[in-house]
């Protein structure tokens, strides 16, 4: 009897270390190839952050507005195929925050340490319903998702090119980034988006799933129904602009709408000079 049970508890003990594998009869995930419908489009508000510093040469970043206009562009060209568009609600170029505190934390841990990176984020500008993308100059890693609703990515990222990959680095690690944040592991299949260190952008249905559901609970996201019905006041014209980025049968219409309001406002502060 002993002997039964050692050979049980050794199952036991096995089973629990052991890897699951996946079935081999169950079929891989399919590719997201198609951009879904206008309507089905969720929203989500992102502010860029641009940290200068006088201090930190390895953070003082040097991106341009076209650049960033540039880079959210391709990142928006990659997540289109979710049914997910990132929203520019504001770029800040803002200097970096408790940067002594953060040469301590340098010192005393390493450049390895990511997480110190957070100390740099000016708390005044962290508040705002949506994520965060900072941009530095150069650290130990292409970019870091460091949770609550914040990324690192350094302009100076490099990564390994791969068939049908992105042209340009900077809004590769940008939009892996932003993964990280709608919920998503690395996997590591070369061509997609999520994979370590190459230029792949593909998402596959079961990650798209993932990432849309992450999506529809973060506190800012709003559907196109939601933007239209919200889009008067101050904010009529940046949901409007939202809108008219998005592909589809709404564009159009989005666009109008959006350039009637930017004359409107022009025409008003003329009136008022």
């Amino acid at each position: 009897m002993p002997l039964v049970r050692v050979g049980w508890l050794l199952v036991i003990v096995l089973a629990s270390v052991t890897p699951l594998r996946a079935d081999p009869d169950e079929a891989p995930s399919p590719d997201a190839t198609e951009v879904p419908k206008y309507e089905e489009f969720l929203v989500i508000p992102l502010r860029v952050h641009v940290l200068t510093s006088k201090e930190l040469p390895e953070v003082d970043c040097k991106l341009a507005d076209e650049d960033i206009s540039r880079v959210l562009g391709k990142v928006n060209g990659i997540w289109h195929k979710a049914g997910i568009h990132w929203g520019l609600e504001s770029l800040r170029r803002e200097p970096a925050a408790e940067e002594e505190r953060f040469k301590l934390a340098r010192d005393l841990s390493g450049p390895g340490n990511l997480g110190m990176f957070r100390i740099l984020a000016p708390r005044e500008s962290r508040r705002f319903d949506g994520l965060h993308v900072y941009y530095i100059h150069k650290f130990a890693v292409n970019g870091v998702w460091l949770g609550d609703g914040v990324c690192f990515v350094q302009e100076t990222a490099k990564l390994r090119p791969v068939e049908g990959g992105i042209d340009e680095p900077l809004p590769r690690v940008s939009a892996h980034e932003l993964g990280h944040g709608l919920g998503l592991p690395h996997r590591q299949n070369r061509t997609n988006l999520l994979a370590s260190g190459t230029t792949g952008t593909i998402l596959n249905a079961t990650e798209v799933k993932i990432a849309r559901e992450y999506a529809e609970k973060l506190k800012g996201t709003k559907s196109v129904a939601d933007l239209r019905k919200s889009a008067e006041g101050d904010e009529a014209i940046l949901y409007w602009k939202w809108l008219a980025e998005i592909p589809g049968e709404g564009q159009d219409e989005a666009k109008k709408r959006h350039e009637e309001l930017q004359a409107k406002a022009a025409s008003s502060d003329k009136a008022e000079k």
